[in-house]
């Protein structure tokens, strides 16, 4: 995140948000390059059709805070990376957004950037040419209707891609995601603001359904054995590597998406204030059950009593016609 003197300096083609000044490290690439290696296109002139290398591969981030996504990913050996500070929306509208074979980025999370981002990686999955999308965004966005909904536009129909369910349920073949194994911390330029946000952030990924096998070996190969799926819950919980899941039960079975509605501003605020007051606080439990649930514990009556004495003795104290024992000085009426 920019200071305020840094982001008023800067000038963008387009409205900005202090707030959105977020830039995803390291670590949360290094997640996903084997997805990345998995979806990228053959050469068309090879006899032996071999994949392409890191630098034939064209990476596309439309979303430019300071710069520093295309240094990354070439030190990885991605060299053509098209980030640029340009108008993301009105390249779609005006049909100009440049040529790349696959979509990465952070979005902004304020206002509706996350659901046109959404809209616009899923239509690209499912059109002829097949993009290849990796979101980073919160936990929270893979249980909202408005990605369920995007999700399912246009899954196995109208374009004659077999992109569509193969099992019943409404988890697309070609969605997957990648949950760390502990929160990103995310890194700003200037050093201010907090690295931890009040979330988790795990990337949505879009895999034409053809190379989600291969996807899948590859992340296995460079993640470790138990790194896919959720067959092994305690290796999950034991080791250092990053998990690939597919389905939502899978996210539900690892803690890694909020399992109730989350509470509005005030309602957090009050529940923050109980929390600190009791020692009590909510935990996100993995489960072997298809949902994981939150486990509260639980305060005995007698705790509740003596809370409601306590609060009002207070009163009694504070009133200005008792006296200090809290017997009454003289009669109201």
């Amino acid at each position: 995140r920019h200071s305020h003197q840094q982001t008023s300096a800067m000038k963008y083609p387009y409205h900005v948000d202090y707030n959105d000044h977020f830039e995803t490290p390291r670590i949360a690439y290094e997640h996903i390059l084997p997805l990345l290696d998995a979806v990228q296109k053959p050469l068309k002139k090879s006899k032996n059709c071999t994949s392409a290398g890191r630098h034939k591969h064209i990476i596309y981030d439309p979303y430019y805070c300071n710069g520093r996504t295309k240094q990354l990913m070439q030190s990885f050996g991605f060299e053509n990376v098209v980030h640029e500070k340009r108008d993301f929306y009105l390249d779609m509208e005006k049909n100009e957004v440049p040529r790349h074979d696959t979509f990465v980025t952070n979005p902004p999370y304020s206002t509706d950037h996350k659901e046109r981002c959404v809209r616009y990686a899923v239509d690209q999955l499912r059109t002829d040419e097949e993009r290849a999308f990796f979101i980073l965004m919160p936990n929270y966005v893979a249980v909202r209707n408005h990605f369920r909904a995007s999700i399912q536009a246009n899954n196995g129909h109208g374009n004659g891609n077999s992109n569509g369910n193969s099992n019943g349920t409404d988890d697309p073949r070609d969605i997957l995601y990648v949950v760390p194994p502990t929160p990103y911390e995310y890194e700003h330029p200037k050093g201010t603001g907090k690295d931890l946000p009040p979330f988790a952030s795990i990337w949505f990924c879009g895999i034409p359904s053809g190379k989600v096998d291969e996807a899948k070996e590859k992340f296995r190969n460079v993640h470790g054995e138990h790194s896919v799926g959720i067959s092994h819950m305690g290796d999950a919980q034991s080791n250092n590597s990053p998990r690939l899941v597919s389905t939502l039960q899978e996210l539900r079975a690892l803690g890694a998406v909020p399992t109730l509605k989350r509470k509005n501003l005030k309602q957090r605020l009050k529940a923050k204030r109980q929390s600190a007051s009791t020692g009590i606080t909510a935990i996100y439990k993995p489960a072997d059950t298809t949902d994981a649930k939150v486990h509260v514990p639980k305060k005995s009556c007698q705790h509740d009593q003596s809370r409601k004495e306590v609060e009002a003795n207070q009163k009694r104290k504070k009133s200005r016609h008792r006296d200090e024992t809290g017997t009454r000085k003289k009669k109201r009426f």
